[in-house]
């Protein structure tokens, strides 16, 4: 019995080492890449992207294996794995807005806003007709307390993207942070209306009204009475 187990093990620990030296094949690097850029479980997409960049690939699709493998990072927070592989896909890719948007994700959630808006700002400046990157910078700035900047990042976000609900949301929440209610009311009507039915974002939205209404009650029963 005993060496029938050594004998197994040997054959396991065999196949092991000859699939770590055997270099994948294009079948199943293509396997790979696909599920690295598909809709995966995070830890599944990781190691995709993982055997698809030690397959050797190359341009696009190298550049895209490390931007998806980071923005995966990221979802987990591990922050320092995702800015490293957001690094290196820029490396390959320079002009990728949508991946210095990534990057400048990571930084916000790092709290590193300098470096945040220093990405944004390679974003605006490489797709200046895209509020993403406005409104994010919008955030950060929030983020450092300048708010005025931060309202004047969101109101450009809803200029080029009426319909942007995340400007709209953070423009209310920087209204009623600096007790400008009026404003922080319409602004928060306005991403209501933008809501389908059910959407989960509804409740904090809900939350930041109630805030808002109860602030305003504040304000009116701290009033003086009229004669």
């Amino acid at each position: 019995m005993l060496v029938r187990k050594v004998s197994l093990k040997s054959g396991l620990f065999a196949g092991l080492f000859m699939s770590v030296l055997m270099p994948a094949s294009p079948a199943m690097a293509a396997s790979d890449i696909e599920q690295c850029l598909g809709r995966t479980a995070a830890l599944e997409r990781i190691g995709s992207c993982s055997r698809a960049i030690d397959a050797g690939l190359s341009g696009k699709q190298l550049v895209d294996a490390y931007a998806s493998r980071g923005v995966t990072y990221r979802q987990l927070g591990q922050l320092d794995n995702a800015i490293a592989d957001l690094t290196t896909a820029l490396d390959n890719d320079k002009g990728n807005v949508n991946i210095h948007i990534a990057r400048a994700r990571a930084l916000f959630n790092k709290r590193d806003y300098d470096r945040a808006m220093l990405d944004l700002a390679e974003a605006i400046k490489l797709d200046p007709q895209n509020s993403v990157p406005v409104n994010l910078m919008g955030k950060n700035h929030f983020m450092l307390a300048n708010y005025d900047i931060a309202l004047k990042f969101f109101g450009e976000a809803i200029e080029l993207d009426p319909n942007d609900y995340n400007a709209f949301v953070n423009r209310a929440t920087t209204y009623y942070r600096t007790n400008k209610l009026p404003e922080a009311m319409k602004d928060v009507n306005a991403a209501y209306l933008m809501l389908p039915p059910g959407d989960s974002r509804g409740r904090a939205l809900l939350q930041l009204k109630v805030a808002i209404e109860r602030a305003f009650a504040s304000q009116q029963g701290a009033a003086p009475a009229s004669n």
